[in-house]
């Protein structure tokens, strides 16, 4: 059954959760509450940490999973589908492997090798891996990278066998593109359209001090910036998730042009960056970036979030924005 382990928990090295007692590399064979083996966190907090979780976790443990000390059994709770789709296809001599997860390096190279091992003969020189296609399945590691347990090998929900499954999978697929045989017999992925279910908790409500107003600028930037600077302010917001701006943006850089003010860029350009900022146990900070690059013309610029906030009373979600004083560029 698909499953998580401890180490999931832990995020990545790009992500740290920085949990008390949890951490990358735990195993079923160094796994101990005082962690006298790693000896990594052996404070009161973290000891307290991995006992309450190895107590929720215990009748989840599964021999299936090998090196992996089971902290979320996925399967079981129906979090993760127990079938997955493969896909192989073929565009002019480049064959592309779709995979329902998101597979390390290695995994990767090696399935490159499988499948242009078949496909060679037939005109295919180039295989391209796309993951995150048709569905997901959380990682792919090798069998190496599996039994160290960092946070990819948790998050390798089918357990260390995974890689080779799929492997044999796409190996079979490209025979039958090969051969142009029909494909065998399959499964169905079951349908979950009508499903819906979060591994985290919604935005419970927002809040903010009783002076202030939703997108209030907290932090001004500068009067005037140089290029290769950074232009930054800081707004009163609210939780992202309250609405993700699907083809829209958290943030604009505008810019003054014939007596109104003309979008500039968005969160998507490589320049800006939005940073969403927990303070205290509902509010929010908005922190808005702006690089300003080199070709970037002289002129008067502003920056401006847009959000949305939960009301914990209605739990109605609402609409705000907020500008920050204009500055020049020179």
């Amino acid at each position: 059954m698909p499953a998580r382990g401890y180490s999931f928990a832990a995020g990545g090295e790009n992500g740290p959760s920085n949990i008390p007692g949890i951490y990358e590399g735990m195993t079923r064979e160094n796994f101990r509450i005082n962690d006298d083996i790693n000896k990594i966190d052996q404070s009161f907090l973290g000891s307290l940490t991995r006992g309450a979780f190895g107590i929720v976790s215990s009748v989840s443990q599964d021999d299936c999973q090998a090196e992996k000390q089971v902290l979320l059994p996925t399967g079981s709770w129906g979090w993760i589908n127990t079938q997955q789709p493969v896909q192989l296809m073929r565009i002019g001599n480049i064959a592309i492997v779709a995979i329902p997860a998101e597979p390390t390096t290695m995994v990767g190279r090696r399935m490159r090798v499988a499948v242009l091992a078949q496909l060679k003969d037939s005109g295919i020189d180039t295989v391209i891996v796309s993951g995150l296609a048709n569905n997901y399945s959380g990682y792919l590691t090798t069998r190496e990278e599996f039994a160290t347990q960092h946070y990819e090998g948790a998050s390798t929900e089918y357990g260390p066998y995974q890689a080779a499954a799929y492997l044999q999978e796409y190996t079979r697929l490209a025979e039958a593109l090969r051969d142009g045989t029909e494909v065998y017999d399959s499964a169905t992925p079951p349908d979950r359209s009508g499903k819906f279910f979060s591994e985290r908790p919604g935005v419970v409500f927002d809040d903010k001090p009783l002076k202030q107003v939703w997108g209030q600028t907290l932090v001004q930037p500068k009067a005037s910036y140089q290029k290769g600077e950074t232009a930054t302010a800081v707004f009163r917001g609210a939780h992202p998730k309250n609405n993700l701006r699907t083809e829209d943006s958290f943030l604009k850089v505008q810019r003054f042009e014939k007596g109104q003010w003309v979008d500039y860029l968005s969160d998507s350009d490589f320049d800006t960056t939005y940073t969403w900022q927990r303070e205290g146990a509902a509010y929010s900070k908005a922190i808005i970036d702006w690089r300003i690059a080199d070709d970037t013309p002289a002129g008067t610029y502003r920056l401006l979030h847009q959000g949305d906030w939960k009301n914990g009373w209605t739990h109605k979600i609402k609409p705000y924005s907020g500008v920050s004083n204009s500055f020049s560029v020179q």
